[in-house]
């Protein structure tokens, strides 16, 4: 049976319940709707008439305000023309009354009011448009006229025999004095009632207080509920009637008008002193609410017997749009399973299935990382150094900016060749190891050997200072001393492009390099003499920083054999120069490999304990020489770092460091490489971890400068997963670096060296104490310089200078010193990684900078919160 078949098959069942589900819900959705309908009805007509009448009120109010609004608006306007008042003035002192009447019907005829009344600085008449005959009238006592007598500005509803206004009263100036004022008015009618009908949905009307007691003045109600409303008002015994006469707000209440059940609500209408002087009456009808709630009852019932018989459609319909989404996922994962990644997953549902489609788009993108993370490793470690026993040569040919450094080892050329073979192939075997792990430990790669000569090269950011410390350590001890003069060899440095890869010659493969630069090498080691370095032009010039950062100014030489000019170098000034740089840069110092032999005693071939066969030295650090090396009592691979001799004598250092790797033995964890244990062997301290053959982010971003967006997004997800599983169990980094995440050929990261510091001394005021800061300068946290206990949020620091790197290429702070670096860390905002990788995406910039913030509080609160961010990002 096919995947195929059986994904149809499936299919069609889940189509089956699907329709059989939906119809049976339609069915009891229906009869439900209709019950609950029926016991509800009149509640939901009784609250949809509240609501009516509610909303009334609010609208009433506003719509008043508005009236109120708009007057004082037109009022200004009309007074505004400054010939106007100048006319106005000119015309109350020859009481030219029809010029005044013909002003006003000008602006009612202009801007819209109702009437308006011109007053005198006392309050008598000048001109009205409601009684051209009333000039001289006294209006001192009316409310709206006394108000803006004392407050200059007045607004109320104004009472005009049986008419209702909403009115305003302003005062008319020139020069800061008051020559009289204008009232200008909005009837009160129907055609207001209308408007707040219009909007709230419920009856209006609009009642004054006359001398024969209620009248409605505007309304939307029929005269048979008009007279019926007049008559409830007037009447003493009645809610309505009693509100009318106290002038006090009546709460919804239901009445009977013409023997209908009404909601009303009652508000006094107020005049510019706040008496009342009639009332706004909003009325709901629940007999037509109910009606229409029983056409709603009818109309559903009918629906709902229709949709009960046309169920079956509707569940067939529904089934197969419920499932397209689903049958597209399922073509998804198929193409999926046979390796195509690059699907476009529609994921702006919000339901079950556009969390599942998102779920799968997230999967796809892990999936698309984990490949091209594949890929880029794989293409990378085509370059990289094959194991010392392999025979095949690593690398594809390429032009290459290298630097260059030629060891000659000329005690090898004195050796009686006519003495013991095997003993002379023995001390150049000693002496090519010695020198392979001298270049290994500095990140450079040995290319060619050639009897007692070799060749090797050193790339990327600070190779310069690393092939200076190679060379220290070739020529002599860790502290630049010679081991003997006799048997000193001699080392140059050139730089230069030069052609690299494999050679083929008969069935012989070899790797070779061609170029000027070795070219330059040869001239200089016929110049030298044993224990010297020599450096050509171009490696002087590339360190001539580094050099006078440590106090020396080299001088040319003129050589002997070849007119080049050359520089003179000691073993001492260059492992100066070497550690003084390499510390400001933020590198891990290096044993040299004479000196872990002289540390340790140990080397390959060597059983240590009766239980580790030493196979070959892996690298070497600050806290000692890692070994590969076999378990005979696991029967496994395992990594086997040796401490170096200044960590023997302090107790309590080891005794802390075996305390925190108890607490990263509990990490297992994909992305975290494995600490076995911590013991002595032989009086030697050993840490044993986890054999990974792959490469470390160093060596990654000294090939490629930055890595691919995709792959960096893997490779910070990766590591935020370690540190969730680290953290998970009380566990802190505390030196999160490129050189402690390594890469396995399938593109997995794994973390390396938790719990695992360096000693230095700490200066605190008026106090000197031993102490621990933990960390690379160039990746170390503000509150960790500045001695504070450091928490999580100090690795999600040391994560965004790592993220950083990743993306840009570039550290954010560097210096020519280490505390140059430091001072970075404490006052200086981090440069915007878009400076180095214009294209970043600003989410992605955002969340780095989040990161790299000086206080630990406005970081990323826990390692979690910056993993599910670049989750984000995939997606």
């Amino acid at each position: 049976m096919t995947a195929t078949t059986t994904n149809r098959r499936f299919g069609l069942s889940l189509e089956t319940r699907i329709f059989l589900v939906t119809s049976l819900l339609i069915a009891l959705s229906v009869g439900a709707a209709v019950a609950v309908t029926s016991v509800l009805l009149r509640r939901i007509a009784s609250q949809a008439a509240a609501g009516s009448l509610k909303s009334s009120a609010s609208v009433q109010a506003t719509y008043q305000a508005e009236r109120y609004e708009r007057l004082k608006l037109i009022s200004r306007l009309f007074i505004s023309n400054p010939s106007l008042v100048a006319y106005y003035e000119e015309a109350t002192e020859t009481m030219d009354t029809v010029s005044l009447l013909d002003a006003l019907s000008e602006g009612q005829k202009d801007l819209g009011f109702d009437f308006a009344i011109l007053l005198g600085p006392r309050g008598r008449v000048a001109a009205r448009t409601d009684n051209p005959n009333a000039t001289g009238q006294d209006l001192s006592g009316r409310p709206l006229v006394a108000k803006a007598l004392t407050d200059f500005e007045a607004s109320g509803v104004w009472q005009e025999g049986d008419r209702l206004y909403y009115a305003v009263a302003v005062p008319i100036a020139k020069d800061f004095t008051v020559l009289g004022y204008l009232v200008t008015g909005f009837a009160i009618n129907d055609l207001s009632a209308l408007e707040v009908k219009r909007v709230s949905g419920a009856d209006v009307a609009f009642v004054a207080n006359g001398e024969d007691g209620p009248a409605v003045m505007a309304t939307t109600l029929s005269p048979p509920i008009v007279r019926s409303l007049t008559a409830a008002l007037d009447s003493s015994e009645k809610a309505m009637g009693q509100a009318m006469r106290t002038g006090k707000s009546m709460a919804r209440e239901e009445v009977e008008l013409e023997d209908e059940p009404w909601l009303a609500l009652q508000e006094p209408l107020r005049d510019a002193q706040g008496e009342p002087v009639g009332a706004t009456v909003a009325l709901a009808s629940l007999a037509q609410e109910l009606a229409a709630y029983e056409q709603i009852q009818s109309v559903l019932l009918a629906a709902g017997v229709a949709a009960v018989l046309l169920a079956p459609l509707l569940a067939f319909v529904l089934t197969r749009r419920t499932l397209r989404p689903v049958r597209r996922l399922m073509a998804a994962a198929e193409a999926a399973r046979q390796g195509d990644y690059d699907q476009k997953i529609e994921t702006g549902r919000t339901d079950e299935v556009g969390r599942l489609a998102q779920a799968f788009s997230e999967l796809l993108a892990d999936l698309r990382e984990k490949r091209d993370m594949e890929a880029y490793v794989t293409e990378l470690s085509k370059n990289l150094p094959e194991p010392a026993q392999a025979k095949a040569v690593a690398g594809q040919p390429q032009t290459r900016e290298v630097l260059l450094l030629g060891a000659e080892l000329r005690s090898l050329a004195r050796v009686m060749v006519n003495g013991d073979p095997q003993g002379v192939l023995d001390r150049v075997g000693t002496e090519l190891e010695r020198i392979r792990i001298a270049v290994a430990g500095q990140r450079g790669q040995i290319e060619t050997v050639s009897g007692h000569r070799v060749l090797a090269r050193f790339e990327g950011k600070g190779r310069g200072e690393r092939a200076l410390a190679a060379a220290s350590e070739i020529l002599g001890t860790s502290d630049g001393e010679l081991v003997s003069e006799a048997e000193a060899p001699v080392v140059a440095l050139a730089a230069g492009k030069a052609v690299t890869g494999p050679v083929v010659y008969g069935e012989q493969t070899d790797r070779a390099v061609v170029g000027l630069p070795v070219q330059q090498l040869e001239s200089l080691l016929r110049e030298a003499t044993p224990g010297e370095l020599l450096l050509a032009r171009e490696v002087h010039d590339e360190l001539r920083e580094s050099f006078e950062a440590a106090g020396f100014r080299l001088a040319p030489r003129r050589g002997v054999i070849s007119p080049q000019p050359l520089f003179v170098v000691s073993p001492k000034m260059a492992a100066r120069v070497a550690n003084a740089r390499g510390i400001a840069e933020g590198q891990t110092a290096t044993l040299t490999v004479a000196g872990a032999a002289t540390l340790t005693g140990i080397a390959p071939g060597a059983l240590m304990g009766q239980r580790f066969e030493i196979l070959t030295v892996l690298g070497a650090g600050g806290m000692g020489v890692v070994y590969k090396a076999r378990d005979r009592e696991l029967d496994d691979l395992v990594a086997l770092k040796m401490l170096k001799r200044d960590l023997w004598g302090d107790k309590g250092q080891l005794e802390r460091l075996k305390s925190e790797l108890k607490l990263a033995r509990k990490i297992t964890h994909p992305n975290v490489l494995r600490t076995f244990d911590f013991g002595e062997i032989e009086g030697v301290p050993y840490i044993s971890m986890e054999y990974v053959r792959g490469v470390t982010l160093r060596y990654l971003l000294d090939q490629t400068k930055r890595l691919p967006y995709s792959a960096g997004l893997r490779l910070g997800k990766q590591l935020c997963a370690g540190l969730e599983a680290a953290h998970s169990v009380g566990v802190l980094h505390r030196d999160i670096k490129p050189e402690n995440l390594i890469l396995e050929p399938t593109g997995n990261a794994k973390l390396m060296d938790f719990g695992i510091a360096r000693p230095v001394k700490r200066m605190t005021p008026g106090q000197t104490q031993e102490g621990f800061i933990v960390g690379t300068p160039q990746y170390i946290a503000p509150e960790v310089l500045q001695g504070k206990d450091a928490d999580v949020r100090a690795d999600v620091y040391s994560c965004g200078i790592v993220l950083y790197e990743i993306f840009s290429g570039a550290l954010p702070f560097t210096g020519a010193t280490t505390m140059d670096v430091i001072l970075k860390h404490l006052r200086e905002p981090p440069p915007p990684p878009s400076q180095h990788w214009p294209e970043i995406p600003p989410r992605l910039e955002a969340a780095i900078l989040r990161c790299l913030e000086k206080d630990p509080e406005a970081r990323y609160r826990s390692i979690v919160d910056l993993h599910h961010e670049l989750e984000a990002l995939s997606a």
